[in-house]
């Protein structure tokens, strides 16, 4: 990953290892990161522009020392979320059209990345799903990870896996499970009277 200038949804506090990226009003502070870009950026005069509309895009990409995360962001759990947002999102769960959407994020992301010669680390797909009921979450992993190449198949000519784990957390699981990359939701100033 090349290190890019502070742009809409980056915060740089502090220089290397200090790095928040935003998603609406979630955020996440990847304290170690030796880079972390805003990858589905289609602004064209932001540094990490994507430029390829047709593709799926994760919403972060993160280097670390010893490897790289993919990270997507979905927010049903958002306040200001609408009911018939909210009613698609359920449906695209239970029907197994999220988990396609998610996996053709990953795989679009990893030909992307492959391309510009960046994924020399193994690659981790980690997602923060703003859903309350964490039941859930263990499935979704499970069903993203079946629909990723090579979809459980021994692949004896491949160099590489593709992923080295898939998992889904809430914010919750999400802070227990990586204290150093602290997601929160952004609290909106108060606008003046």
């Amino acid at each position: 990953l090349q290190r890019t200038d502070e742009g809409p949804g980056r915060a740089q506090d502090g220089g290397l290892g200090k790095m928040k990226l935003r998603e609406r009003d979630l955020e996440i502070d990847f304290t170690d990161a030796i880079d972390a870009i805003v990858f589905d950026q289609m602004k064209a005069d932001q540094p990490s522009f994507h430029g390829i509309g047709q593709m799926h895009r994760v919403d972060f990409v993160v280097e670390l020392e010893a490897a790289i995360l993919f990270v997507e962001v979905k927010d049903p759990g958002n306040p200001k979320a609408q009911s018939k947002g909210l009613e698609k999102f359920h449906g695209e769960l239970q029907n197994g059209t999220l988990s396609d959407t998610f996996a053709a994020k990953f795989i679009d992301t990893f030909l992307y990345r492959s391309a510009e010669e960046c994924l020399q680390k193994p690659v981790h797909y980690i997602n923060l799903v703003t859903l309350e009921d964490s039941e859930l979450l263990p499935n979704f992993s499970d069903e993203i990870a079946r629909k990723l190449p090579p979809m459980g198949m021994s692949v004896p000519r491949w160099r590489r896996q593709l992923f080295e784990n898939c998992q889904v957390f809430n914010i919750e699981l999400w802070n227990a499970s990586f204290p150093k990359w602290p997601a929160s939701r952004l609290i909106p100033a108060p606008t003046a009277p």
